[in-house]
């Protein structure tokens, strides 16, 4: 069966309910408002209720069903269509949920399947330029520094690196000093206890300081945010973005900001 996903418009912002009212993805909503209010019928297709599937057009809670049930509504009015297979590339089969007759259509709109791919995945972007050090500490003890001496610098160094060990290469650190690159996520959730987390810490050459935990639940990493230090119009925005959210990001992503030595240095 699909996944439900509730789309509400709160104080003039759609918002993903379920997911705390977290923004929304804004074209993605109006590109399916869209293709629901412009949609104009190409032809008429079966009415038989038994073929429905060939099309897509079954209900979306059917066993293998490929439809997608869009429902609009605006105080009591409300509209659900299923949206069915896509036809000649830029057309799609779809149905008045509640009536037999399926059309072929001349919207083709591409609607998310998850409720996380409906979500504004911005998290945070800061380039590894701007970063002047990094310290990744785990819960049982283990660190690891990295820092650049100057901002025009092109590769992070790693300080106190065990007697005897060498770096996997010469610019492995670049990875870490990177990771608050282009940050998305996938999923969210309010924050909650991050205990026995993985905590990364990102010191900026203008003030600025990201704190990120990670914790390991049920095979997916879940990453909170504390910002500090700069006051400016950027810290501001990320603030007002990041402050009582936990996120879940790609694993590679996760990886970076949970670095030990072993993924770092040469095998013994």
């Amino acid at each position: 069966s699909q996944e439900s996903v509730t789309i509400n418009k709160v104080d003039g912002r759609w918002r993903v309910g379920g997911r705390g009212d977290y923004p929304a993805k804004t074209g993605v909503v109006r590109t399916v408002l869209l293709s629901l209010a412009d949609a104009k019928v190409i032809e008429a297709k079966t009415a038989n209720p038994d073929l429905h599937a060939r099309l897509g057009v079954d209900e979306p809670n059917a066993n293998g069903s490929k439809g997608i049930m869009v429902t609009a509504s605006a105080g009591d009015v409300s509209h659900a269509v299923i949206f069915g297979s896509t036809a000649q590339g830029d057309y799609r089969y779809a149905r008045v949920a509640g009536e037999d007759q399926s059309w072929l259509i001349d919207q083709n709109p591409d609607i998310p399947a998850t409720v996380g791919a409906w979500l504004e995945s911005d998290i945070i972007d800061i380039d590894a330029s701007r970063i002047k050090a990094v310290s990744v500490r785990h819960p049982d003890g283990e660190a690891i520094q990295i820092e650049k001496f100057a901002e025009e610098d092109t590769d992070f160094r790693v300080t106190d690196i065990p007697d005897g060990r060498e770096l996997s290469y010469s610019t492995v650190a670049n990875g870490i000093g990177g990771a608050l690159n282009d940050l998305d996520l996938d999923d969210v959730r309010a924050a909650m206890p991050a205990e026995e987390a993985v905590t990364a810490e990102f010191r900026t050459f203008d003030g600025l300081t990201i704190v990120a935990r990670t914790i390991r639940a049920d095979d997916e990493n879940w990453i909170s945010f504390e910002l500090s230090g700069a006051d400016s119009e950027e810290a501001t925005k990320l603030r007002s973005r990041i402050d009582g959210w936990q996120y879940k990001v790609a694993d590679y992503k996760a990886n970076l900001l949970t670095r030990r030595w072993e993924d770092i240095l040469k095998p013994v």
